[in-house]
């Protein structure tokens, strides 16, 4: 069972470009922090080492696994990347709902991962 955690802990770990001439690197391996329905189907939020940004990671049972979301900030504002093989079908619909989250909302998911301590693993 062990061996599909450690496929979604890669893909939580993710590069985003800071602000500047450098690029830096973030990991996303905080959690996870819950389960959300997105698109229809359970995502796992997971914390960022930023401390900003939030990643929305396939959940066992979610037919588009593997597959990965970030929120990222970038001057202020919250930008949506995604990445993985999962089956487009499952995560686009993802996509479009994560896509219609307000700024307030998308703050209030960063806030849900730095409450607590991941939950330990089973």
């Amino acid at each position: 069972m062990r061996r599909f955690l450690l496929p979604l802990l890669l893909l939580a770990s993710v590069d985003v470009a800071a602000q500047g001439p450098t690029d830096a690197r973030i990991t996303c391996d905080r959690g996870p922090f819950g389960t959300k329905t997105y698109g229809g189907y359970p995502w796992e939020l997971y914390g960022c080492s930023d401390n900003r940004s939030v990643a929305v990671v396939t959940a066992r049972g979610n037919p588009g696994m593997p597959f990965y979301f970030l929120f990222a900030e970038k001057g202020g504002q919250y930008q949506l990347s995604g990445e993985g093989t999962g089956r487009p079908e499952f995560t686009r619909k993802a996509y479009d709902d994560l896509r219609r989250l307000s700024q307030q909302d998308i703050q209030a998911l960063v806030k849900e991962t730095l409450k607590t301590g991941p939950r330990p693993s089973q």
